[in-house]
């Protein structure tokens, strides 16, 4: 391991296989000045990779998963299960340019917390205007409420799934929705990456 200069004020460390990882030391990006620093950065270089043209208009509707029972919160409360939720619109999106975000938040006195997916696509008219990527940034926000996750909420949701996912979503940046020659949606990288992350010992 090979300590290198910080990023945004978090340790980077370079690994045998010549990966690099940041202790990142919050649990949401406005938990600090830096976290926020660091994931708008984050988003700025998916925007960036996406290539758009500005101006553009961005459509921004939302699908909504309730937790109805065991097996809907074994089937979609996980990474995987934002993806899930973009295939089954997947229809909406072919040949459009379209940007999702998840996010997990729990209504008030819920013991179980609801999924949102969030989709921003790229309409001719009737869609916010849009000048560069800090205003894309500024309009997909979600604000959470930091202390949403108690020990008595976590411990329920233990029992059904692995809940070090559900903690990486609010850190999940805005995706563009991809798709091979087949119309299949290609995976998410920052998901698979916080998949990984997931599954480490803790």
């Amino acid at each position: 391991m090979k300590k290198l200069p910080s990023l945004f004020g978090f340790e980077c460390v370079l690994d045998d296989e010549g990966l690099v990882s940041v202790e990142i030391n919050c649990n949401y990006p406005a938990e600090s000045f830096d976290c926020r620093r660091f994931y708008e950065n984050l988003e700025a270089n998916k925007i960036h990779e996406s290539n758009i043209t500005y101006p553009i208009r961005l459509s921004h509707w939302t699908v909504t998963i309730s937790p109805t029972d065991k097996e809907t919160i074994m089937e979609y409360f996980n990474i995987d299960g934002i993806k899930k939720v973009v295939e089954e619109n997947k229809t909406k999106l072919i040949d459009k340019v379209t940007f999702i975000k998840g996010e997990i938040f729990f209504p008030k006195k819920s013991k179980y917390p609801k999924l949102a997916v969030h989709f921003y696509q790229v309409v001719d008219e009737n869609g916010v205007l849009i000048e560069n990527s800090n205003e894309i940034i500024e309009y997909c926000e979600i604000y959470y409420n930091t202390k949403q996750f108690t020990p008595k909420r976590i411990a329920d949701l233990e029992k059904f799934v692995n809940t070090q996912e559900l903690f990486q979503i609010p850190f999940l940046p805005i995706e563009l929705v991809r798709f091979d020659n087949n119309n299949n949606i290609t995976p998410f990288l920052n998901h698979e990456l916080a998949k990984s992350v997931s599954e480490l010992p803790f």
